[in-house]
């Protein structure tokens, strides 16, 4: 990927990435709009009534977390320890969230589509850029949440040498899926350093 420079004649920001980069990003992002659409189209109300209501002002929500860790990492607690106000928060804007961010990664999605056709060359203007970086942030939630991991720092340690190391199988989706988290994290950078 050749990073994000301001394009000093209509102000949108550029980048060019190869095929194989394009193709990544655009499934990734698709499939957290795949993962939060049911969340983002229906309430999750069992009165009738107030469904419609809800449905009718664009709201609602599930009343617990949920099981799936990626969403739930998504779509977190709104109040650590106090499980009712944080209920009552869910059920009303777990819907909209799961709205944007869908949107967000359905922009994304757009723009690499015509990225694709101009031969890998992305430009984004400002409302694309803050799909992006919430897009990218989204997607590595997802994959440290598939990995079981909190914080940055919970990576295992690079290996010093192969005698202190155990052998690695090259095929490991959890190594594949460290690189990616971490150039997505480059990614993130070199867009959020054009913005400054």
């Amino acid at each position: 990927m050749i990073p994000f420079a301001r394009d000093l004649d209509d102000g949108t920001l550029v980048a060019s990435l190869s095929q194989p980069e394009l193709t990544l990003v655009l499934t990734l992002a698709a499939q957290v709009a795949d993962m939060l659409d049911d969340l983002a189209r229906a309430p999750s109300i069992a009165d009738p009534d107030a469904a419609a209501l809800y449905e009718s002002v664009g709201i609602g929500g599930s009343a617990a977390i949920h099981s799936d860790p990626a969403i739930a990492r998504l779509l977190p607690d709104a109040y650590r320890g106090d499980a009712d106000a944080s209920r009552d928060f869910r059920g009303l804007t777990e819907r909209s969230l799961a709205a944007r961010k869908v949107a967000n990664a359905r922009a994304v999605v757009a723009s690499l589509t015509l990225a694709e056709a101009a031969g890998g060359e992305l430009r984004l203007d400002e409302a694309q850029v803050q799909s992006w970086l919430r897009t990218l942030a989204d997607i590595r939630l997802t994959i440290a949440a598939r990995l079981g991991i909190e914080t940055d720092d919970e990576w295992p340690a690079e290996q010093e040498s192969d005698e202190d190391s155990e052998i690695h199988d090259p095929d490991d989706d959890s190594l594949m899926m460290r690189d990616v988290y971490d150039w997505l994290g480059w990614v993130t950078e070199t867009l959020l350093s054009e913005l400054e």
